[in-house]
């Protein structure tokens, strides 16, 4: 049984990694990829959950870029806010200021277009998002009956509401996973 290591940010088992980084210090992601002996031309796979919208666009782009031009194949995962400005979305800002939660990337988080524009931008191969609406509703209607029970959803037109300000991003480079097919 290989031994499993914690730490204050990552996790380590074998050539397993979960890393934890602050991305505006591109360095220290760059040292934390290289302490767990990355190999770059292997798939890779990022996630991030409502992170770059907190991170100044520019940097966001240089973090990317760097990606893209460091991996011969890796993929993005991005959960994060869409439609920043309807009302729904300035509700949603006005808040995080009030709770001094500055947003400093929201400029990309316009719509699904600017959240694919960020991967274009940057030397992707090709991206994708889908609001959470769409996925929400490509999920099996049994088993969405099932969820809602659960979770007692009675307020359909708030959920749905939610949704519509939320999505997933995925780009990709790379021949190994530009031939995997993300339209669902």
């Amino acid at each position: 049984m290989e031994e499993v290591l914690k730490g204050a940010t990552g996790l380590h088992a074998g050539n397993y990694h979960i890393v934890g980084v602050d991305l505006r210090q591109r360095s220290e992601l760059i040292t934390n990829l290289e302490n767990c002996g990355i190999d770059f031309s292997l798939p890779t796979l990022f996630l991030a959950e409502c992170v770059l919208v907190y991170i100044e666009s520019p940097l966001v782009d240089e973090i990317l870029k760097w990606i893209s031009s460091n991996f011969d194949s890796v993929a993005f995962i991005n959960y994060e806010q869409i439609n920043m400005n309807d009302r729904f979305g300035e509700v949603m800002k006005q808040n995080l200021r009030l709770r001094q939660c500055s947003l400093s990337g929201v400029s990309a988080c316009q719509n699904l277009d600017s959240q694919r524009q960020r991967f274009s931008n940057n030397d992707w191969e090709g991206s994708q998002a889908w609001d959470m609406v769409e996925v929400y509703e490509s999920i099996p209607g049994a088993e969405r009956q099932r969820i809602e029970k659960i979770e007692f959803l009675d307020e359909q037109e708030l959920l749905i509401q939610l949704f519509q300000h939320y999505c997933i991003c995925v780009g990709w480079k790379g021949a190994k996973l530009s031939q995997v097919n993300y339209d669902g």
